[in-house]
């Protein structure tokens, strides 16, 4: 029951959320969880961070927490009624595209496939095994191997002291007794978010943060180059090319305990592997989008404002430091932006989205 509770708040409750914003691409179920996730991540920055301050324990962080998670999931599924886009899922839109088959069929349309289309099915088919067998690969390293790192030692331990107590860093966690709120780790209190997950499944802090989170998180950067795929290349078959080189580089990308793959294959529950594994692609994917749609001389929606302001507090909630970097990454880019394309309501509205994060980064530099 503790693994169905964990698949809800991991999955379901994300996707739902994420209907919050419009697509263009079908049902993309994909983009609805990580834009979901985005969005839930940024709501439990600007919740916990507050409770931390005022000593608050991580009931208080549920009780200020889950409503609002519960509200956005609800709104979300409500606008994916009203919209219909449940007929977009491939399996109720079947008889649909039968009949548009027919009907093309019947006016004269095309009947034989060229062999460049073939070899080119064939090859998209070929390239969309490999990627899966990869990440399934990836997901059984996880699940079955243990991998030791120094810093558990601090993370897991105060995501556990959330999960068994309640106190939210004012237990030492190396040893015994209090300590004093460090403006370093509890403006960043994605532990808190494991322990949360921990306590509303039932299960254990290491199952969570070790198991559960290295599959949900991993399988979420796949997501996100995936959207930056589609940002760059037109063709299927390039964006699955550019997957498996992907998959590749994640592999063996340990050449270093620095590099974001080993952070993000080895240290998955931590703050850290949340910025450089999942933020930073993302936030390079929505600047994709928004500079292709400058260059095209369209107006940016004001759903990819709100996006961008989850990613930035994302980055808070993983690493202060990170919070930050994402920051100077907004504003040097939108800087550029104003100078070369002249849209001074653009710039406005980048300062506006970049408000929440920035609060935390100036409460950081004061304390």
């Amino acid at each position: 029951m503790g693994y169905l509770i964990l698949i809800f708040w991991l999955l379901v409750l994300p996707v739902c959320a994420g209907s919050l914003f419009q697509y263009h691409n079908g049902f993309d179920p994909g983009m609805r969880f990580v834009k979901g996730q985005f969005l839930l991540w940024a709501v439990f920055q600007l919740v916990t961070v507050p409770v931390i301050l005022g000593g608050g324990t991580l009931e208080t962080v549920m009780a200020f927490y889950l409503p609002p998670c519960f509200l956005l999931a609800l709104l979300g599924l409500i606008f994916m009624i009203r919209r219909k886009e449940w007929t977009k899922i491939p399996f109720f839109s079947r008889g649909k595209r039968e009949k548009s088959a027919k009907a093309s069929a019947f006016t004269g349309g095309e009947r034989i496939k060229t062999s460049a289309v073939m070899h080119g099915g064939r090859e998209e088919f070929l390239l969309l095994f490999a990627v899966l067998a990869l990440w399934l690969f990836q997901m059984g390293i996880v699940v079955t191997q243990a991998i030791y790192d120094g810093d558990d030692s601090f993370y897991m331990a105060v995501a556990n002291l959330a999960n068994t107590n309640g106190s939210l860093y004012q237990v030492n966690p190396y040893s015994m007794g209090s300590m004093e709120l460090n403006y370093r780790y509890i403006l960043a209190p994605f532990p808190v978010w494991v322990a949360l997950l921990a306590r509303v499944s039932g299960l254990h802090t290491l199952t969570v943060g070790h198991v559960a989170l290295g599959i949900s998180l991993i399988s979420m950067s796949y997501l996100i180059y995936w959207q930056i795929g589609r940002e760059l290349f037109e063709k299927k078959v390039s964006r699955l090319r550019f997957m498996l080189c992907l998959c590749l580089l994640y592999l063996w990308g340990n050449t270093s305990i620095h590099t974001a793959e080993s952070f993000l294959i080895t240290r998955s529950r931590q703050g850290k592997a949340l910025v450089c594994g999942l933020v930073l692609p993302a936030f390079v994917g929505v600047l994709l989008h928004m500079g292709n749609a400058l260059d095209q001389k369209e107006k940016i929606s004001p759903q990819v404002w709100i996006y961008a302001s989850c990613i930035m507090l994302t980055g808070c909630l993983g690493s202060a430091f990170g919070g930050a970097i994402v920051l100077l990454f907004w504003g040097g880019l939108n800087l550029m932006w104003l100078i070369a394309y002249r849209r001074i309501r653009s710039f406005g509205l980048a300062i506006v989205s970049a408000l929440p994060a920035a609060a935390f980064s100036l409460l950081y530099l004061l304390q």
